[in-house]
């Protein structure tokens, strides 16, 4: 869901094709990769740290959701540029819940790599759905979809905070 709610906002904002693409792709090995290096270092990591996912995760989407709501305000538009720097912190936003999901993992799941490349998978798609409904969402409504797009990411926020 954070992938989805993340790169629906971004989709507003007219990101093109190839970056949607290759930033559902980075997404997608993210997914993969973290609950593997959760399931071997993360329940130490977690036991003596107070930081937990869903604070970092809340503080990003809080911040997402006030830039997008100030952005309605504004008289000139502005296009959310993705380069490579962007769709890495991007991709380790929506990524890193998923770190603590591999601490778990084990116990639940004997088959871990079925298990970590299904949501590789379905962590691409829903990336790449949240962009383009993004983008017909704006083409549709214009720049009051950044309005939608904040209150849904600034209630959202609270949801992560408050769903673990």
């Amino acid at each position: 869901m954070d992938a989805f709610a993340l790169s629906l906002s971004y989709g507003i904002s007219n990101v093109n094709k190839k970056n949607m693409i290759v930033t559902a792709i980075t997404v997608g090995i993210f997914h993969f990769f973290m609950p593997l290096i959760g399931n071997v270092v993360g329940l130490p990591l977690f036991e003596y740290t107070l930081i937990k996912p869903r604070y970092v995760l809340f503080v990003v989407f809080l911040i997402l959701s006030i830039d997008m709501i100030i952005h309605f305000f504004e008289v000139e538009d502005k296009k959310i540029e993705l380069n490579f720097i962007g769709i890495i912190l991007f991709a380790i936003s929506v990524s890193f819940d998923s770190f603590s999901v591999g601490i778990g993992i084990s116990y639940i799941y004997d088959n871990i790599l079925l298990v970590v490349s299904s949501f590789c998978l379905i962590s691409m798609l829903f990336t790449f759905l949240g962009f383009s409904l993004g983008k017909k969402i704006s083409n549709k409504i214009g720049k009051l979809s950044f309005l939608f797009g904040g209150i849904i990411l600034f209630l959202y926020s609270f949801v992560v905070l408050t769903n673990h």
